[in-house]
């Protein structure tokens, strides 16, 4: 009798969850992602405006990570025209989009196209906008405000979805109750990671799985939302949001950048995300060498681009850490 192939679950948004994937596709397992509905910027924006669809800049991502052979060129941008800023990939998605008039089919249907294994799962079947209210007042409305916003840091009163009564996408509970191993993260905690985890049935589901949980420490804080964080503290916040400690391990980052990189890139990134001394014997924390050697150049005039973390994940280790964790 062959032997069942474990399942990962793995919840998150664009890059960091595309780079884990990459990573894991290349071991015998079933892959399933569950991706953030609330980008509302660039190129997902419009979309998402215009034909009233998911955004499927994030989806696009996962996708091209999971394909099987070259596909990045779905990455790439009209540089000029009506189509300027659009993505190959996004503006495909929404082909299949207005051909099926369902996105997850239209989504199964390019996971076909590229010769991917494994499903990519929107958390719901709308799209929903991200809502943060701050200690003075001030609404920030939708992901983009978030992302760019340097209120965030200890003025966070509240962080919510809108509409408040948006539902899960069915087949995302599905994967959470099916998954043997679920990953959180890595990826921008306020605006890639929580919104999946503001979405009830999902946050349920979650605090009820039976599979181990595990969480993906970003490898720098950001500035202006998690100034001199440690592994400890992106914790904190997401138990606060989940309303329960669930991870059993928390895989973090060990390894180090040249100092040169780092002044070079100061604007884009804080600090290195360190576990306190006092914690390193804990066995659920799991420190290994994970950054890239490589650094992302990005030439956009995006304001969400110029504050993104130039550096990676090695895709390849990170999936080793996950593996080791199976058993």
């Amino acid at each position: 009798m062959k032997k069942k192939r474990p399942h990962i679950l793995v919840i998150g948004g664009g890059t960091g969850t595309s780079v884990l994937l990459s990573g894991l596709k290349r071991y015998p397992v079933e892959l399933s992602a569950i991706i953030t509905t609330g980008d509302d910027g660039s190129s997902s924006g419009a979309l998402r405006k215009e034909f009233n669809m998911i955004p499927p800049g994030d989806i696009r991502q996962c996708l091209i990570a999971l394909a099987k052979g070259n596909f990045s060129y779905l990455n790439d941008r009209f540089q000029k025209g009506s189509l300027y800023g659009h993505t190959l990939g996004n503006l495909l998605i929404t082909l299949f989009y207005q051909k099926n008039n369902d996105f997850q089919e239209a989504i199964d249907q390019l996971l076909q196209l590229v010769g991917a294994e494994g499903s990519l799962i929107p958390m719901t079947l709308r799209p929903v906008n991200l809502v943060a209210i701050l200690a003075n007042g001030k609404k920030l409305e939708g992901e983009h405000a978030v992302t760019v916003s340097k209120e965030i840091r200890n003025n966070l009163k509240k962080l919510s979805l809108s509409p408040r009564s948006v539902k899960a996408n069915p087949r995302a509970i599905k994967a959470i109750g099916e998954a043997d191993l679920i990953v959180v993260g890595p990826g921008n905690l306020y605006s890639s990671i929580l919104p999946n985890l503001l979405v009830p049935e999902i946050k349920k589901a979650l605090i009820a799985a039976k599979a181990k949980k595990v969480y993906i420490a970003n490898l720098f804080t950001q500035a202006g939302h998690t100034d001199n964080f440690s592994v400890v503290d992106f914790l904190d916040v997401l138990k606060k949001y989940i309303g329960a400690d669930i991870f059993d391990y928390v895989i973090y980052n060990t390894g180090t950048v040249s100092p040169d990189l780092i002044k070079e890139h100061k604007d884009a990134i804080g600090s290195f995300v360190g576990l306190p001394a006092d914690m390193k014997k804990d066995k659920r924390f799991v420190g290994k060498s994970l950054v890239s050697v490589s650094v992302r150049r990005s030439e956009s005039s995006d304001p969400i681009a110029k504050i993104r973390n130039p550096f990676l994940h090695d895709s390849g280790k990170l999936a080793r850490a996950v593996m080791g964790l199976i058993t």
